[in-house]
């Protein structure tokens, strides 16, 4: 069976250097892992789902060559994909079988095992220096970091021991979040519950008129205003990025306009949180 990314570069893919040692291929692989995988791509949009979901295969593929050693020898050498792998190597079994393996409980263990490590701090201290000092971009760049009071709490400590220790420069942006603290985390945590009720209030709001019981059913309606379905840009999107196999779009029954009469002003406000373009 053919390589699933022939023209994959695995070290661009992990975000490490061609001399990287076995436990930093191991380190960029966990972190890029909880970032991709598909148990946390909830709240993201389709288009959003879909890339992860190509860039989790990249992933895992980038970490199989790179672990090992014959298959990483035989990419530095030549510089090429092709033969890489057995003629009877199954990669869709393969990277079905990594899903399983990465799950709910294992992220849960790794949380458990990364939070308060060396590795949690030079994560930390590679997020500040990156984003010269924007603190709340540890919440995007910190593995396992969750939006909550008690893990700003936590973080700021860090961050406060490792400039007073010298190991990080004081910087503008922190400084701008230390006197605005309460201030900019609000904000953040706002936006961030705003995000996560909007798209229930909207079912609600919609419910009055026709009951939806599921996000297909929201799907439907969508597909009711737009020629282009939902199937079709995933679609779009996996043969953009996945080397392309295009996937027949689904058909769906028109609904009728009883079904889903809503105005125009709610349906765009419903097409914005969903996170849908025409």
């Amino acid at each position: 069976m053919t390589v699933p990314f022939p023209d994959l570069d695995p070290y661009e893919t992990l975000k490490i250097e061609n001399k990287a040692t076995d436990a930093e291929i191991k380190k960029a692989y966990r972190r890029l892992c909880l970032v991709h995988h598909p148990d946390k791509l909830q709240g993201k949009t389709e288009e959003e789902q879909a890339l992860s979901r190509v860039e989790f295969e990249k992933i895992q593929f980038s970490h199989l060559i790179l672990s090992d050693p014959k298959k990483r020898k035989r990419y530095d050498d030549t510089g090429s994909l092709e033969d890489i792998g057995d003629s009877d190597f199954d990669w869709f079994e393969y990277f079905s079988n990594t899903k399983t393996e990465i799950n709910e409980e294992s992220i849960a263990m790794d949380k458990k095992l990364y939070q308060g490590s060396t590795d949690e701090e030079e994560d930390i201290i590679e997020s500040m220096v990156q984003s010269d000092g924007d603190f709340l971009y540890l919440f995007e760049a910190v593995p396992h970091t969750e939006v909550t009071e008690d893990e700003e709490k936590r973080l700021f400590k860090i961050v406060s021991k490792l400039v007073e220790d010298g190991v990080l420069e004081t910087s503008k942006n922190w400084e701008t979040y230390q006197k605005k603290r309460k201030t900019l985390f609000k904000k953040l945590l706002k936006s961030q519950k705003s995000e996560a009720s909007e798209a229930d209030e909207l079912k609600k709001q919609i419910a009055g008129k026709r009951k939806l019981e599921s996000e297909d059913d929201l799907k439907q309606l969508i597909q009711s205003k737009k020629k282009q379905s939902m199937d079709d840009l995933i679609a779009r999107m996996e043969a953009k990025y996945a080397g392309g196999s295009k996937k027949k779009s689904s058909k769906s029954k028109k609904p009728k306009k009883s079904d889903y009469d809503i105005d125009d002003a709610e349906f765009e406000k419903l097409q914005k949180k969903m996170g849908l373009r025409k």
